[in-house]
Order: C-alpha cells, then structure tokens, then sequence
C-alpha cells in the first residue's frame, strides 16, 4: 500500500471562488500603510531553538517582528500584542510558530550564521517534515509563507493567502513552491514511495485578478532526494 502524505496545508482557494484575487505580479507591497505596520514595530532575535533528534546539528535562530509599544515580550505569560501577533516563538511537535520574518541557521560549533532569505517574509509556520526523515533521512524544512497581496488591498498581512516554500535543514536551496511568477499554491501532496513532493498552482490566465473556472492550473513536483530541490513541471493527461 501506498504511504500518502496529505499536506492540507493551504489553502481554501476554491476554484469556484470568484471573489478571490490573485496579484498579477509578486514584489513586496511599499504603500504607505505597509510602512507604517514596518515603523511601529520592531524586529528582534529569539533564543534559538533546535530540532530533537535527527542528524544535523542546526541551531535556527528565529527573527520576529514586535510591536515597538508592546511590553508583552518581556512579559513572557502574554500570548498577544496589541495588534494580536504572537510575541513569542513555540515549537511543537516539529511545527515552529511566531511573528517570524526570517531565519538564521547556525551549524553548532561553528558560530557562522547563514540567513534563510535576502529580504523578509511574512512567515506563518516553519514545519519539519518528520515523516520524510524518518522514511527517507532527508531532513527538510516546509514554511507556510504570505508573501503576496492575494485581497488587492495594498498590504501583506494575516488576510491574503499563503504559499509554501521549502529548504534543507540548514536553509540552503530555499524556495517557493510555484512554476510561473504569478500563480498561488493550490494544493499540496508527498508520496513517499517515488519520495516527490506534488503540488498544484493556480495562474490568472486571463488577468482578470479573480480565480474561477477560466483559470490554469500547474503541475508541478519536487524530488526530495535533489540535492538542489529542483521543481519540474508535469502534465497527468
């Protein structure tokens, strides 16, 4: 019998969703609302955190956003700020969550760091992927990303939908699951037998900033086993 991973991740992007928009192209959003959210908060570095028992030694210190006037970082029982984020960073069974902008890994012993991305990122959740390692060995990191203005309101936030992207345990050949510039992740599937990560990306065709029927589906994989995380694309009929 096949061993599937499901991946429900992401997102409730229906294609009978007429309501929903997609952008047209992906660039960081500089409005004058955006920078005022990126003025009245302040970036940080939390105490690093370590996945338990697997083979790399990695130490990820999480970078998150606070708010400037917020005290509830200092007060460690807090659960939310003022604009309710999370000030803190968890990790629990596997899953990294916070206000997270961006990543520096650390190789123990090394005291080099190597960050994740060029530029920040909305970053909802960092997972390892624990059913890969153990079946595979490959020690894989998927993150649940907004980096797009999916609701044209001119803002990046918690209302637009998110993508995935994926690296290696060290955050090396981190990418964006997508085969064009401007398609949304719509689904999301392992299969470890073929040990390839499948998924699915909607394109607005016909620009008309809605996704609905008209529109064009991606196939695409990853083969987890690359070295590089190369993504092909496949047609299935």
């Amino acid at each position: 019998m096949k061993k599937v991973i499901t991946t429900t991740i992401l997102l409730t992007l229906l294609l009978s969703s007429c309501d929903k928009k997609i952008p047209r192209e992906q660039s960081n959003i500089k409005t004058t609302e955006q920078e005022k959210i990126n003025s009245e908060s302040k970036k940080i570095a939390d105490l690093p955190i370590q996945i338990d028992s697997i083979t790399t030694q990695i130490l990820i210190h999480p970078i998150i956003l606070i708010d400037k006037e917020s005290k509830n970082y200092l007060n460690r029982s807090s659960y939310k700020n003022n604009n309710n984020t999370v000030d803190y960073v968890n990790l629990y069974n596997d899953v990294l969550t916070g206000n997270i902008v961006n990543l520096n890994f650390e190789a123990i012993h090394s005291n080099k760091f190597t960050k994740l991305a060029t530029q920040d990122l909305k970053i909802n959740s960092v997972t390892f992927l624990r059913d890969v390692y153990n079946h595979t060995a490959k020690e894989l990191l998927l993150y649940s990303v907004i980096d797009t203005d999916t609701n044209n309101d001119k803002l990046i936030d918690s209302k637009d939908s998110s993508t995935l992207y994926i690296s290696h345990i060290n955050g090396s050949n981190f990418k964006r699951l997508s085969l064009t510039k401007n398609d949304i992740l719509y689904r999301s599937k392992f299969t470890l037998d073929n040990q390839k990560l499948y998924f699915t990306t909607l394109e607005d065709i016909n620009q008309d900033s809605t996704i609905d029927t008209k529109d064009k589906l991606h196939y695409g994989y990853i083969n987890i086993t690359s070295p590089i995380l190369d993504i092909h694309g496949y047609t299935p009929f």
